[in-house]
């Protein structure tokens, strides 16, 4: 009896054991379907991303009046941050794609840059079309490069498999198929002209090192942890990936919860600060308005240690705003310092964060006391413009500088500017103006 009792006590443990079996590998063959459509679809967005900058750039060779040239270029440069994004999301090693993810930065930045000139009344110069023409070459080497691996990937190749075969299993997978034709094509890409744009991803500033992380190395344990907690939502499942955030260091962990798209989010390894996330499911209802959107992203804010903020900046689009937030210091408004939250216009979710610049370049200063006073510091603007108001900043300058300035805000013919007096010296350091768009207001 009691062997009989062993014996199915045994077949039952076997059937069990093998339903249990059974179930994790239907799991996991769901799971790995699931992750392999994930970055299919960022690999297709990405090819669509630099199809439409080519497009783009072809139509502003022959555009002859600002009213196209000016959507154009910020097509361009909505295609190259969208671009951005979806590069970083598939499983490539960091070095084969480093100057293909630069190129798509600058590209945007430079587009950027040429809309502030022609929304101040400038041209573009000869210079500037020879410098699009280059870059719209390169634009072409990519987009052919990208369309050969699309055809790999269609011909069986899974991106999925990257993560599937572990370690020493993806390196021989990246070596045969897809780095080396990224790295081939990373390579070229170093040739590309340099930009004259100098802004927050120039150059100078991409060789400094982050001065807002502080503390000690995290563990990928730890950092997934604090992943969760900034989430705040039920996960059902959680994946490693490799984040591109330039001299940030940092883990990429994609959260998925309960039917919904996966959340990336980036901890930098030092300090297990979170730099960056990114939500991805679509908003096809807008129920609050843009000061509701900017009272969630306050208090989200504030939740996560983030105080003594003001917004200076919004731009709505597809469903959801983003604002653009810097820390305020004894009245001065620090700019380097700017943080980037995008609300979701349904529910107020935040959909969207970003810190980079923030931990990049906070650190503790002791800001130097003006040596112009408000009223000696105006006379230094142009009597044409019509001053509203005035503030302290704190502004970033070539190579990295940063500048003590009065902001001054004053229209002219209708159009809204900002002139930067240095506070120190009194030259004007910079000028914007403010682009009217439908999707709100753009400081250029």
């Amino acid at each position: 009896m009691l062997k009989r009792g062993l014996t199915a006590f045994a077949l039952i443990l076997i059937l069990v054991l093998g339903a249990w079996g059974y179930r994790q590998y239907i799991e996991k063959i769901s799971y790995h379907r699931y992750l392999q459509a994930q970055y299919d679809r960022s690999f297709y967005q990405l090819v669509s991303n630099v199809e439409n900058i080519e497009t783009s750039m072809g139509k502003l060779m022959v555009a002859s009046s600002d009213k196209t040239t000016i959507p154009i270029l910020d097509e361009i440069w909505r295609e190259a941050f969208s671009g951005q994004e979806h590069l970083n999301q598939l499983p490539i090693g960091q070095p084969e794609i480093d100057n293909t993810s630069k190129f798509l930065t600058q590209i945007g930045d430079y587009a950027y840059s040429l809309t502030k000139k022609v929304a101040s009344g400038q041209k573009l110069s000869q210079q500037d079309l020879a410098t699009l023409t280059k870059l719209q070459n390169y634009a072409i080497f990519l987009g052919k490069n990208l369309q050969d691996l699309r055809k790999k990937i269609q011909g069986g190749y899974e991106l999925g498999n990257l993560r599937q075969k572990g370690t020493q299993k993806m390196g021989e997978i990246d070596s045969k198929i897809l780095n080396v034709k990224m790295s081939s094509v990373n390579q070229t890409m170093t040739n590309y002209p340099t930009l004259i744009y100098d802004g927050p991803f120039s150059e100078s500033l991409a060789k400094t090192t982050p001065k807002g992380l502080v503390g000690k190395e995290v563990s990928y344990d730890r950092a997934l942890q604090i992943a969760k907690d900034f989430y705040g939502k039920p996960v059902e499942s959680q994946n490693k990936y490799s984040p591109n955030n330039g001299k940030i260091k940092a883990y990429g962990i994609e959260l998925k919860s309960p039917g919904k798209l996966p959340v990336y989010i980036n901890v930098s390894q030092k300090g297990g600060y979170v730099v960056w996330m990114m939500d991805q499911r679509s908003v096809n209802k807008i129920n609050i308005s843009q000061s509701q959107a900017l009272q969630y992203a306050k208090k989200f804010l504030e939740k996560h240690g983030f105080k003594n903020v003001e917004s200076t900046y919004s731009m709505k689009a597809d469903g959801n705003v983003q604002l653009n937030f810097v820390p305020v210091q004894d009245e001065v408004y620090l700019y380097p310092d700017i943080v980037k939250v995008k609300v979701a216009l349904d529910n107020g979710d935040i959909i969207g964060f970003d810190a980079t610049a923030y931990y990049m370049n906070h650190t503790e200063r002791k800001l130097e006391k003006p040596k112009l006073t408000e009223k000696e510091a105006e006379q230094k603007v142009n009597k044409n413009l019509k001053i509203e108001g005035t503030k302290l900043t704190l502004i970033p300058l070539e190579g990295g500088k940063e500048v003590l300035a009065y902001e001054f805000k004053g229209t002219y013919r209708g159009d809204t500017f900002y002139v930067y007096i240095n506070a120190l010296n009194g030259n004007e350091e910079k000028i914007l103006k403010v682009i009217k768009t439908e999707h709100g207001d753009l400081t250029m």
